[in-house]
């Protein structure tokens, strides 16, 4: 009996496994077309991958949730990097934020990334802010964890700060 219920948690684990590199295919060949697509077409691509995905992991609310994050990560990283507005730049990191992040270095990318997109369109205190606020969350971690990646983080964050305290304008906005 035991061994059945192994092997049939063996076998769900096996599809997740498929499933998840299906999703991570698909979503490579989504990007692969973002270059010549417009914003608004990528983003109903994302979401149909999603849904479709989503879909599929009904029982495994873990796993749909980090498809969640990844599309809206990748939601995140294309309005910010093909020059969406503030507005759009804004929603998609608060629904990024909103899902939650894997881990702290990913946390950090992303709101090292929005703090760039925010400091790049005009509101530099917005910058300023979650660029403080994710060096100390960073900081705190380095002291509590010897994670390289988490160090290399911290370094970029701090750099960033300085680039725009040496910009010589105010942080305004």
């Amino acid at each position: 009996m035991e061994a059945k219920r192994m092997s049939e948690s063996a076998k769900r684990s096996k599809g997740t496994a498929s499933i998840g590199r299906a999703f991570a295919l698909a979503l490579l060949s989504e990007l692969a077309k973002a270059a010549t697509a417009s914003h608004a077409e990528i983003g109903r691509s994302l979401r149909n991958l999603e849904k479709d995905y989503v879909k599929q992991l009904r029982g495994h609310p873990d796993l749909s949730l980090e498809i969640r994050r990844r599309i809206a990560e990748q939601l995140l990283d294309q309005a910010v990097l093909r020059g969406s507005n503030f507005s759009v730049c804004r929603a998609r990191f608060n629904a990024a934020s909103k899902l939650g992040f894997t881990n702290l270095e990913q946390k950090a990318h992303y709101h090292l990334l929005y703090a760039k997109g925010s400091f790049a369109r005009g509101h530099k205190r917005v910058a300023n802010r979650v660029a403080v606020a994710i060096a100390n969350d960073l900081e705190q971690s380095v002291k509590k964890r010897k994670s390289l990646l988490a160090q290399e983080c911290l370094a970029h964050t701090k750099k960033f700060l300085d680039l725009m305290k040496s910009d010589g304008s105010q942080l305004e906005k």
